[in-house]
């Protein structure tokens, strides 16, 4: 490798450019495919790349395995994301998506403790080629036992009475409303329990989304204003998250508490473990108020403030605090960002294209990140924190502007001026399912999560 880190940053961009390229497409096939095959063949597919990763021996060979490991994690993240809205309710989204993404923060604090254990391993594989093969392999061995367990919709839920299964159709199902008087009843009553919800849906049937439309939704991901606000803030954000990558061992180790690298991993574990438990936390309480935007806010500027003190101050301890906060900030954001998206998108194969934008943004914030921090800048990396400075401040505006067009927007159907879609429709004698699954998010009927 170069002394530089070039050769460094080139695998990582390696890695991120199928990766944004595999996305949107692996997302479109997850409902046709199903996600109880699809999600459990990329996760084990994705094993066995990182675990070959334990035995690359060259530069050139390192290049092509991290071109296939994109290929292969790709399509996860947002297969996740999207499988969650086949089981839960809007308001129910923050909490299921924080649960699975903060996983990332929650293995960082395991990983830490496990590569300082491995590291200690006397065999043929050493150090870093035993952590890529003994993870890659507990991954395949995961996604080849998801393949057992993983039901694909509702009517696949194996450990469920009829009675429930009923039930949980009754809780998905879009409530019936006949003009727009009745539109705050569109919004899913929290307080509503399954029971009475059942004269909603009288079967699956009555809910069956038929995908007639799938064009027309992939098509209006990339027109909504909406969908790239949220997009475009997802990459100002995320770029700190792969950013602290670079910076933080930087930071950590001059500490005088990290004399070797295995008490540099230990001490890795502090921040990411703050950051699980403020994820959850800030989930739970977004999914209470139904107010994602306050969260995601105080979430960014819990991040300011952690990029604030980890360049503005020379003191390493103190530096080492803002790594914590930061990384409370950054690693909270995207679960809520993902939900705030899903929650506001309506149209499965919109959702799905809708996320995947989303996160082939954040993931160019990945890129961004591996090209912004060089080792001639340590410690300071002044022009890499800077960037990700005003990429956050400019992550506070496009979210503000996203609740702003919300609001406006809703304020709009209330008074009737989006009646006139449906009112076409009608006059063609289209049933109301057929315009519900014709018009998604832009039904008038249809009521933002703020």
């Amino acid at each position: 490798m170069s002394k530089d880190g070039r050769d460094y940053r080139i695998a990582l961009t390696v890695l991120y450019v199928p990766y944004i390229i595999f996305e949107i497409p692996s997302n479109l096939v997850v409902k046709r495919i199903g996600p109880a095959r699809w999600i459990p063949f990329l996760v084990a597919s994705w094993g066995l790349v990182s675990t070959l990763q334990g035995i690359v021996t060259n530069k050139t060979g390192l290049y092509i395995n991290r071109a296939f490991l994109g290929f292969t994690e790709g399509g996860i993240l947002p297969a996740l994301a999207l499988y969650l809205t086949f089981f839960y309710k809007r308001e129910e989204l923050g909490l299921r998506q924080a649960l699975y993404f903060s996983g990332a923060s929650l293995a960082g604090s395991i990983g830490g403790l496990l590569a300082t254990a491995i590291g200690l391993i006397n065999g043929k594989l050493k150090g870093w080629s035993a952590i890529f093969v003994i993870e890659g392999c507990f991954t395949v061995l995961f996604g080849v036992l998801c393949w057992f367990i993983l039901p694909n919709d509702i009517s696949k839920l194996w450990w469920v009475t009829p009675q429930e299964r009923k039930l949980a159709y009754a809780r998905m199902a879009p409530p019936v409303t006949t003009n727009a008087s009745d539109a705050e009843n569109v919004v899913p009553d929290v307080g509503a329990t399954a029971e009475k919800r059942v004269a909603v849906v009288a079967d699956e049937a009555s809910i069956e989304y038929t995908g007639k439309y799938v064009l027309r939704e992939v098509m209006r991901t990339f027109t909504d204003p909406l969908v790239l606000l949220f997009a475009a803030s997802g990459y100002a954000y995320a770029t700190l998250l792969y950013s602290s990558a670079f910076f933080s061992p930087t930071i950590i180790k001059s500490l005088n508490l990290a004399h070797s690298t295995a008490e540099s991993q230990l001490l890795s574990v502090p921040p990411t473990a703050a950051a699980f438990f403020v994820s959850i936390t800030s989930a739970v309480l977004s999914d209470r108020y139904r107010w994602r935007w306050i969260s995601v806010v105080i979430l960014i500027l819990i991040s300011i403030s952690g990029v604030g003190l980890a360049y503005g101050s020379k003191v390493a301890s103190q530096r080492y605090g803002g790594i914590i906060l930061l990384s409370c900030g950054t690693y909270s954001v995207p679960p809520l960002g993902i939900s705030w998206m899903l929650n506001n998108t309506a149209g499965v194969y919109k959702r799905a294209t809708s996320i995947a934008l989303y996160i082939v943004f954040t993931n160019s914030g990945g890129i961004t990140s591996t090209w912004l921090f060089y080792n001639n800048e340590a410690p300071r990396y002044k022009r890499g924190f800077l960037v990700n400075l005003c990429l956050n401040l400019g992550a506070l505006v496009l979210v503000s502007l996203a609740e702003l067009y919300m609001i406006w927007e809703t304020k709009q159907r209330k008074a009737g001026k989006r009646d006139h879609r449906v009112n076409k429709l009608k006059d063609q004698g289209w049933s109301d399912a057929k315009i519900r699954e014709y018009l998604g998010d832009q039904h008038p009927d249809f009521r933002y999560i703020l």
